[in-house]
């Protein structure tokens, strides 16, 4: 079964694919595919949250504290002048009954940020066997056609962590791997702002 991307779902919740993919994604949802289904119910809340949050800005308060997490690695000084913090706006694992929490330890945890018309899309999958994490992720920026950011540098930090760094694919996706690690901060320069997200701590364990 094909799956359509990220962007082509946000092109769709928006109205923007031409009327025969966009036939074409009503019949791919008419097949009964929960994860197409997920992602177009991500993107309509998304969609229905920037409408009423498109003049967001982030208090100077939040923003120095975004900037204190850069102090030890020397980032703040380069950056101060246009960093911002990406608000989060979607979290998979938020408001579940403590049953589904139990049953989902070892699940991915999808995450959604944005800052303005930047949308951060985040997954965190712990691998409990081996005490890692896999972090993937894509950039979108919602003026372009297609959507991704590519070649952005993408920073990957905690409180204890060496920085890792890498930067995106044609598509806007960056990826990490690493050991499991709390207090997580990603930070992205794009073209007109550099963007920090806090991530949510996660205990893998140890299996």
């Amino acid at each position: 079964m094909k799956h359509f991307s990220l962007t082509e779902w946000a092109d769709f919740v928006r109205g923007l694919v031409p009327a025969r993919q966009k036939a074409s994604m009503l019949s791919h949802l008419d097949s009964d595919c929960s994860r197409c289904r997920r992602t177009v119910e991500m993107w309509t809340s998304i969609v229905n949250f920037s409408k009423h949050e498109a003049a967001y800005e982030p208090p100077a308060s939040a923003t120095r504290v975004a900037e204190s997490y850069l102090v030890p690695l020397k980032l703040a000084l380069r950056l101060a002048h246009n960093l911002k913090l990406a608000q989060p706006i979607f979290d998979s694992f938020k408001n579940l009954a403590p049953e589904g929490v139990r049953g989902l330890e070892a699940a991915p945890q999808q995450l959604m940020y944005q800052c303005v018309n930047i949308f951060i899309d985040v997954r965190l999958e712990p691998k409990r066997t081996s005490n890692t994490m896999i972090l993937t992720g894509q950039v979108v920026d919602s003026r372009k056609p297609g959507g991704g950011l590519a070649s952005i540098p993408v920073a990957l930090f905690g409180k204890s962590v060496t920085l890792l760094e890498t930067v995106t694919n044609q598509l806007g996706e960056f990826h990490f791997s690493f050991q499991t690690e709390q207090n997580l901060r990603l930070l992205l320069e794009t073209p007109d702002d550099a963007l920090l997200a806090l991530l949510p701590d996660i205990d893998a364990g140890t299996g």
